[in-house]
């Protein structure tokens, strides 16, 4: 047995003032290793009462050698400092151990607690447990993406789900599935409103935490966190799969840009502080792995997986969106038009375009876009009165400049994954989809995958739900696919010769079923851009780490 001591890396942002758990010394064991008895683990003797583990585990931001593992440890009073012990192995019943260690799950991190577990090996499946109190957390399962030559990855994608609207099906049904390297969450993890205003939980028992207001102060936003990660299907998700997330509005506040929202009035205090509220209880909360970079946090970074893809994720909310156009003011249009404004953020662009050409210049053959709005044209008023500035239709010079640099820089394999708006789309990306140069399946240079919501509504009534899809695919020729009446999640299917998407819906959000059907499938092969469509959904992957 090889046994080497190292200190495990917490992950923490000193700009957020989020104090770093304290980790004591911490067990490698080499990769031939098993121990025959349970490993031992110094704890305290089982004590009654419930589990401090009340809101799971959960796994995220892996890469090849290292994964963020994290859980919220419940405290007897809000001052305690509480011990917990952490341990992963390469087993569901925790004998072949890699890694442990113990940190203080404190006020400061509101008694959560986030490690970053290192010196992994890539492609493998890990498991990974806490104690603290007498008690025990569930297992959990992560993986580690893989290094080198890599046949198939299969991913989930999810956004959007509203605890008062109903039941998390989509999670359920994803958590139920063996063949994830990772999900995907694209945003609205949580919503900030008072119980009744968006969405009545009362007749569910879903109520929010606080319900009686929105969510404004860093309690506020720890709450809502916390009464989230107590549906089980979460739970499940979280257990069984690393999840890469990202941020949209809602978890900060409606229409979210840098210096403000929609949703943020004066007397609801400084903008600044609230959104420094929402932005640390969001890294308490969420297994991400902090970036130190800013005083407000960077949550845009990239993950490879083999030599098969590169996963940008991006983010079109904190860092450097300017401020909505009004499309009910009279120079609306001269507002979306000024090349001046941005939704990335010049630093974001210029590390965006960085990314996209190293990728290119690697020989990996697909670059996911994971970001928050519709980047497809919209005609105005293309859904009766709606138009909305919010997504990138509402910063076209910004869209042109990356839609231009794919094209002049000859970078292919380029898939948006968005969420936001709460239905499914497939569309092919060019600079002028109206123009007469554009036909379908010729002319674009990426292509988009939008994901339904897993609980949040449809963004039309049901009663003009069909009429609407048909007039949007009568008038966008970019538009393949649209469905605007129900919830559930996609389903990446990636390999050399294409990316496939497959639309994974829900029945039903008002009771609680796992069950799904396969609404559509769409693939975009190797080279130029073009979405295909599938007649069925791709097989497992037998042979997952």
């Amino acid at each position: 047995m090889v046994e080497v001591r190292r200190r495990t890396l917490i992950a923490g942002t000193p700009a957020l003032g989020l104090a770093a758990c304290r980790t004591k010394a911490t067990r490698i064991v080499g990769p031939e290793a098993v121990t025959s008895p349970p490993p031992h683990r110094p704890h305290t003797p089982p004590q009654r009462g419930r589990t401090p583990f009340l809101h799971g585990v959960a796994s995220g931001d892996p890469l090849p050698d290292r994964v963020i593992v994290w859980t919220r440890v419940t405290p007897p009073d809000p001052s305690t400092e509480i011990e917990t012990h952490w341990v992963l192995a390469r087993d569901p019943s925790l004998r072949r151990i890699v890694a442990e260690g113990t940190v203080r799950a404190t006020a400061a991190r509101d008694h959560t607690v986030k490690v970053d577990v290192t010196g992994l090996e890539p492609g493998r499946q890990y498991h990974y447990q806490f104690e603290a109190r007498g008690h025990r957390s569930p297992v959990g399962r992560t993986r580690t993406p893989p290094v080198g030559a890599t046949a198939r990855v299969r991913l989930a994608v999810a956004s959007c789900s509203n605890y008062p609207f109903g039941y998390f099906n989509a999670y359920a049904a994803i958590a139920r599935r063996d063949d994830l390297q990772a999900v995907l969450h694209l945003g609205d993890y949580l919503y900030e409103y008072a119980n009744g205003t968006y969405g009545d939980g009362t007749a569910l028992d879903r109520l929010p935490d606080p319900a009686d207001r929105e969510m404004v102060t860093l309690a506020d936003y720890r709450d809502r966190h916390a009464v989230y990660k107590t549906d089980p299907d979460l739970q499940a998700l979280h257990q069984r799969h690393p999840i890469i997330a990202t941020w949209d509005d809602h978890e900060i506040t409606n229409d979210t840009w840098t210096g403000g929202a929609q949703n943020h009035q004066p007397d609801e205090g400084d903008w600044m502080v609230r959104r420094a509220a929402a932005i640390q209880a969001y890294y308490e909360w969420m297994p991400v792995r902090a970036l130190p970079t800013g005083a407000w946090g960077q949550l845009y970074r990239s993950f490879r997986f083999g030599d098969l893809l590169d996963l940008v994720m991006l983010d079109t909310r904190v860092t450097g969106r300017d401020r909505q156009a009004d499309w009910h003011t009279e120079d609306w249009k001269a507002i979306t038009a000024d090349p001046r404004r941005s939704l990335l953020g010049a630093p974001q662009e210029a590390w965006l375009a960085r990314q996209l050409e190293r990728s290119r210049d690697d020989g990996i053959p697909w670059r996911l876009l994971g970001q928050q709005v519709l980047m497809g044209q919209m005609l105005p008023r293309s859904l009766g009165d709606w138009i909305n500035t919010d997504m990138w239709d509402g910063y076209a010079p910004a869209r042109a400049r990356l839609l231009d640099h794919l094209a002049a820089q000859r970078i292919e394999g380029v898939v948006a994954l968005t969420g936001d708006i709460h239905s499914s789309w497939g569309l092919e990306l060019a600079s002028d989809p109206f123009g007469k140069r554009y036909q379908p399946g010729k002319g674009a240079v990426a292509v988009e995958f939008v994901c339904p919501a897993v609980s949040s509504p449809p963004p039309v009534p049901p009663a003009e739900a069909l009429d609407r899809e048909r007039h949007m695919l009568a008038t966008h020729p970019h538009l393949r696919w649209i469905e605007v009446r129900h919830r559930g999640y996609v389903l990446l299917d990636v390999d050399h010769e294409r990316t496939q998407a497959e639309w994974h819906l829900v029945d039903s959000v008002d009771e609680r079923s796992p069950a799904t059907r396969f609404a559509r499938g769409l693939a975009t092969p190797r080279g130029p851009a073009r979405l295909v469509e599938v007649d069925e959904p791709s097989s497992p992957i037998t042979d997952v780490p």
